[in-house]
């Protein structure tokens, strides 16, 4: 691949992980508010802009990352987008509105994918095709995405399920301290980044039924 193929290809991979944390983070917005919780909307991130999304060291680490990676250099790629505000104090009920509004994140990935799935097979893209394999890589970023952010660690999304079956008190004690929260996932990228990858690919695949 040569330097001008491999920053266009950078530069779509950049721009398909940005719409799709975007699509995430903007899920989080729409269901808080729809619980009663204005927070994000009032402070614009109620929106699928990326701007309004980018995290200064989270996403800018991602985007460079990807594009070194894509260059050659085979780096690990990770970072974050800007968590979107909620304040729980809105909702009447807190834990399991609180629940909802975190779980509409990955949900709202599962969704997208399908969606992007369903286009590639009503246009009969071929996935070896440069636009085909950048839907491909659409619906299998959000796959990931949805898998990763349903861990039940902190700061993941899929912690807020420990809320629901674990006392207030120990659930904020164990999402309160950061060394155990980075312990935990510090084990996970090593131990189960590659099997949700791998989960990753098989669902994507068939849901373009190949």
């Amino acid at each position: 691949m040569n330097i001008a193929s491999a920053i266009i290809e950078a530069l779509i991979i950049i721009a398909v992980v940005l719409l799709s944390l975007s699509v995430h983070e903007f899920a989080h917005a729409w269901v808080a508010n729809l619980f009663g919780d204005p927070t994000a909307r009032l402070e614009g991130r109620m929106t699928i802009n990326p701007i309004k999304h980018w995290d200064n060291i989270g996403t800018t680490l991602l985007v460079c990352l990807i594009f070194l990676n894509t260059l050659g250099l085979g780096l690990p790629v990770f970072g974050w987008g800007k968590p979107v505000p909620i304040d729980e104090r809105n909702f009447s009920n807190p834990r399991w509105h609180g629940f909802q509004a975190a779980i509409a994140g990955p949900m709202s990935n599962l969704i997208f994918a399908i969606i992007i799935s369903v286009i590639v097979r009503s246009a009969h893209l071929s996935i070896d095709s440069v636009l085909g394999s950048a839907f491909y890589f659409a619906i299998y970023i959000n796959i990931f995405l949805m898998f990763f952010n349903l861990i039940p660690v902190p700061p993941l999304d899929g912690s807020r399920v420990l809320r629901l079956v674990l006392p207030e008190e120990t659930y904020f004690v164990i999402t309160g301290n950061p060394m155990v929260s980075l312990g935990i996932l510090l084990v996970i990228f090593f131990f189960l980044i590659t099997p949700i990858a791998n989960w990753s690919q098989q669902l994507a695949l068939f849901l373009l039924n190949r």
